[in-house]
């Protein structure tokens, strides 16, 4: 994943800094601040100073693996992890995710309203083979998003259901 100056990395320290989104040099120097004073290893130390202390962000970037970094570090009092993620924080099944919603339909008739799953990109129900995607229940929409996640990871793209033209 190629990343550019201009996006903001979310960072986060277990404990000591809250996921906080800033540009990615000053992600890593609010990491360094927020671990530097904790009781490392000198094996571990040297290695988040590395990583985080340095105001070099290349090293951090090649680690980014798709879009995201969990670095667990073990100290006298437990375990933390320093996370860093591309962007809002969320990985890209998460986006892939958030981009569909069931919503009910209005009632026609008998019809108490059917359940359709709505594309944020879009802002249309999604289709399949020209046709809206209806279910009588709740849940069936969600298992079809479901469905949508575990087929794009294993395609590893974002999905392939028809949209809306």
């Amino acid at each position: 994943m190629a990343l550019t100056a201009d996006e903001d990395w979310t960072v986060s320290v277990d404990g000591c800094l809250e996921p906080t989104a800033l540009p990615p040099a000053a992600a890593l120097t609010a990491v360094w601040q927020a671990v530097k004073d904790l009781e490392f290893g000198d094996q571990q130390r040297a290695a988040v100073r590395m990583l985080f202390g340095t105001g070099a962000t290349e090293t951090v970037e090649a680690a980014l693996d798709g879009g995201a970094l969990d670095f667990p570090v073990t100290l006298p009092a437990g375990r933390i992890v320093i996370r860093v993620r591309h962007g809002d924080g969320r990985t890209a099944r998460q986006r892939h995710a958030a981009r569909y919603q069931p919503v009910q339909e209005p009632p026609r008739g008998r019809n108490p309203g059917l359940w359709v799953v709505m594309d944020s990109a879009t802002c249309e129900p999604v289709r399949e083979k020209g046709h809206v995607l209806r279910w009588g229940i709740e849940s069936s929409a969600w298992s079809w998003i479901g469905r949508e996640l575990a087929r794009s990871d294993y395609q590893g793209k974002a999905g392939h259901a028809r949209r809306a033209p």
